[in-house]
């Protein structure tokens, strides 16, 4: 062979040379690229994944609001019914009463019912209220009056607790 075969030949061997140089070297670039983007991804993952596990979160504080103003509204509601039936045991006990103040006050005829009320709570002040006698049980029997007494001239009594018994909705309150 002559030496420009030689020549040729070792210049077709630098060139494969250059080229696996070349392709290895851009082979290594893609691999760095590859593992940088592969870091990335990675932390973008961990971030996706933490506000994740924060709308998560979010979610299950939302749901156990949700859960916690349903048990309230449920309490609000029994307490509700409650307060309406302690004011209809109220009204019941007020009723009760006056009935039994009809019975026993002397003016009131037999069979006629008066007005459960003379004038309004609010009518009479409280300074000049007079505590009124409770009516006779079975267990205590009723005292005779006395045979000098004077005839009742007075206006009767209201049977109405003081003012500062009535609530703003007009329902009495026991004390």
């Amino acid at each position: 062979m002559t030496a420009a075969g030689w020549i040729a030949i070792v210049i077709a061997v630098v060139a494969i040379i250059v080229i696996v140089i070349i392709i290895t070297m851009s082979g290594r670039r893609r691999r760095e690229a590859d593992r940088a983007k592969a870091v990335e991804m990675r932390q973008k993952a961990d971030a996706d994944a933490l506000g994740a596990r924060e709308q998560e979160a979010r979610a299950a504080r939302a749901a156990a609001d949700a859960k916690q103003a349903e048990v309230d509204a449920e309490r609000l509601r029994r307490e509700a019914v409650d307060r309406q039936n302690e004011a209809q045991e109220a009204q019941a006990r007020a009723a009760e009463q006056a009935r039994r103040a009809n019975e026993i006050d002397p003016d009131v005829k037999a069979g006629t019912a008066a007005p459960a009320t003379a004038a309004p709570a609010t009518a009479m002040p409280p300074t000049t209220a007079q505590p009124v006698a409770a009516p006779p049980t079975t267990a205590q029997p009723a005292a005779a009056p006395p045979a000098t007494a004077a005839p009742n001239t007075a206006a009767p009594r209201s049977t109405d607790a003081p003012p500062s018994v009535v609530g703003p909705d007009g329902v009495r309150r026991e004390p």
